[in-house]
């Protein structure tokens, strides 16, 4: 007779081995599933940003060569009007464009923009909102997470030595950008329009349908606060941009910052069309500069985006760099 041989068994040390070395290998391979998930990501925020360069460059080409037509802020001392009619995202929208609201960067901690939190709507408003007005402007589109460039929204200050304007006020400064300024001081492939906003996490909410998101920042301060002065030239005057609006949404380091996220990476949209990325070296979430000394200029040297991203005067001749 014949006996039938039974199927030996895992031990439970060999089940053991087994379940760990799938752990390891899950250990392993998650790291870089989610790193080639961001890398994803940040192809499609400049896949968008890309987007809107080109609604702002098929704007220009309807508009008499305007950009937009400036901010989009519901404040009236410094948009050309409310938020669903003027300014960059209405423009984009009302003139069939693009949609921002529909090309939010995926990776951003932020999902709508600061010009739709209350503190941002009801400050010297064109008119007063209801929650059912931002609502169904979210639904129409009228959202972002990008961050526009203070010279697409205003160009240059109209007098370049620095008494007392404000450079967020529209009555000082020349409007918004048309692309005959371009070219002269400054190359279209360096000078920026759009790039991802910084978001301050637990800052700056928005409600939508009841959530409350964190906001991005929405236009660039535009002129350093430090004025910038030159032996050749006595005084003060209107230094170079401050981009320190515009923050990282991609990538992650291994520690949070005191914006409440980790991310290291940003993309800007030139007015040429083209997007570039850059990292954050210093890791602290912002694109800054440092007081230097530059063509016989005190002024500001970027950090991190010197040599690639205009940030000097557009019609005026002096900070051309």
């Amino acid at each position: 007779m014949t006996r039938m041989k039974t199927p030996r068994a895992f031990t439970l040390i060999e089940l053991l081995v087994v379940i760990a070395i799938i752990a390891l290998l899950i250990g392993i391979l998650l790291p870089s599933l989610a790193g080639a998930r961001e890398g994803a990501r940040t192809v499609k925020c400049a896949s968008g940003l890309r987007q809107l360069g080109m609604a702002a460059t098929s704007h220009a080409h309807n508009n008499k060569g305007f950009f937009s037509t400036g901010t989009w802020d519901n404040n009236s001392t410094a948009s050309q009007g409310p938020p669903d009619e003027k300014g960059w995202v209405a423009d984009f929208v009302l003139g069939q464009y693009a949609i921002p609201g529909n090309i939010l960067c995926p990776s951003s901690p932020a999902k709508s923009s600061q010009a739709l939190s209350w503190p941002q709507l009801t400050q010297n408003p064109w008119r007063n909102y209801t929650g059912a007005d931002i609502t169904r402007m979210i639904s129409e589109g009228f959202n972002t997470n990008y961050c526009q460039s203070w010279a697409m929204a205003h160009t240059d200050m109209k007098v370049i030595r620095k008494i007392g304007q404000e450079p967020k006020k529209k009555q000082f400064t020349k409007g918004p950008l048309k692309d005959a300024s371009i070219g002269g001081a400054a190359s279209p492939s360096a000078v920026p329009l759009l790039a991802d906003g910084t978001s301050l996490v637990g800052n700056e909410m928005v409600a939508i349908n009841g959530e409350l998101v964190t906001g991005a920042k929405n236009l660039t301060d535009g002129p350093h606060s430090a004025p910038a002065s030159s032996a050749a030239a006595s005084g003060s005057f209107w230094n170079r941009q401050d981009f320190t609006d515009w923050g990282t949404a991609h990538g992650k380091s291994n520690y949070l910052t005191g914006s409440g996220h980790d991310r290291i990476l940003g993309n800007i949209a030139f007015a040429d069309g083209h997007v570039a990325g850059f990292k954050d070296v210093k890791r602290d979430n912002i694109f800054d500069s440092t007081a230097a000394f530059v063509n016989g200029w005190n002024t500001q040297k970027y950090d991190e985006l010197e040599g690639k991203v205009y940030g000097g005067w557009l019609t005026h001749k002096g900070i051309n760099w």
